[in-house]
């Protein structure tokens, strides 16, 4: 049983705001006009050590929320905008059920950890592989908790190098490697190998609903993104074409991918690949700045997307246009994951 440890209570918070207005590019707006607020729609950015960002308004401001580690986290799931799971580079899993104000650590994992998914304040998947054992048998491994976080149960998966897992319900979940791609439907006991992709890399997977995920990487031959769908719960897959103007050698290999409905986001170097219809037809949409990297999709229209650099993306449009929040310095590590929800009105 995981022990417990209260880690924050509440963090002193210091707010990032975007200014509203419009506006040429200034000194403190280097990327021209902010996002505009949209109230309701909660996400939070991850990278930075013991520190996590969150906004309230769509990304139009950002405030700092501390969990007092001295870590960087490397993935961030909510299920709601109350109800959310942490895991950091050195295998701590934290747990929040106020939107982050306030986190509890509920496992020290030895795990260098890749990834988390969770459906619920009950239900998380985590991957990787254990700290410093990357080359002995069963190094690669999937922890679940069916309780919160007071007991993980682990699977092993050899040498394989996970990437990421997404779960569309408590049972019903992909999981995916460089070059392999599995599915559970009994919420992660068992494991069933899908497909096996050579010269591929695989790096993210999407849940849309407990039948339809999408998976996303490149080719290693001539770097072209790769997309996957199933519409069976990940029994059978088929590839999907993506034709989009050509782009820079490497500049279209895909990073992360996020849904909503049907329209799919991944990020790549030369901006956001999208699709309104499933993966059938594709467009690239050009970003203000940055090269996108971590990307979440609150609902069909609005998406916020980390970079590589100072700015944080947010669209309210689907991705049709975009708009950067940041300032020089106001981060000192690259976020490399986000998520984000729309917050249901009170009852």
């Amino acid at each position: 049983m995981a022990a417990r440890a209260l880690v924050a209570v509440i963090a002193s918070l210091a707010l990032l705001a975007g200014c509203g207005g419009a506006g040429p590019e200034t000194a403190d707006r280097p990327f021209g006009d902010p996002p505009p607020a949209v109230p309701g729609i909660h996400a939070w950015a991850a990278g930075e050590a013991g520190v996590l960002l969150v906004t309230a308004d769509g990304g139009a401001s950002w405030m700092r929320r501390e969990f007092f580690l001295p870590q960087r986290g490397v993935d961030v799931a909510f299920a709601d905008a109350q109800t959310g799971w942490l895991v950091t580079d050195a295998g701590t899993v934290l747990a929040t059920t106020d939107g982050g104000t306030g986190w509890t650590v509920v496992e020290q994992a030895e795990l260098t950890a890749k990834a988390i998914a969770a459906t619920d304040s009950r239900r998380a998947w985590i991957v990787g592989s254990p700290s410093g054992a990357a080359d002995e048998p069963g190094a690669s491994a999937v922890l679940r908790t069916t309780d919160g976080g007071e007991v993980w149960r682990r699977t092993g998966f050899g040498t394989a190098q996970l990437a990421d897992v997404a779960f569309a319900d408590e049972r019903r979940g992909v999981l995916v490697a460089l070059d392999r791609i599995w599915s559970t439907r009994d919420g992660g006991r068992t494991w069933r190998l899908r497909r096996e992709l050579p010269m591929t890399v695989l790096t993210s997977v999407a849940a849309g609903d407990p039948r339809r995920f999408w998976v996303a990487g490149w080719g290693t031959q001539l770097g072209d993104p790769l997309v996957f769908a199933t519409r069976d719960g990940g029994a059978t897959w088929r590839r999907l074409r993506v034709d989009v103007a050509p782009a820079n050698p490497g500049e279209l290999q895909a990073r992360q991918i996020a849904c909503a409905g049907e329209s799919l986001w991944i990020t790549c170097a030369a901006g956001v690949l999208a699709s309104a219809d499933g993966g059938r037809t594709w467009e690239l949409q050009q970003v203000p700045a940055g090269q996108p990297l971590a990307i979440a999709a609150a609902d069909e229209e609005h998406v916020l997307a980390t970079t590589g650099s100072q700015p944080i993306l947010a669209s309210a449009d689907g991705g049709a246009t975009w708009r950067a929040f940041g300032s020089e310095g106001f981060l000192e590590q690259p976020l490399v994951a986000i998520d984000a929800v729309v917050a249901q009105p009170a009852q």
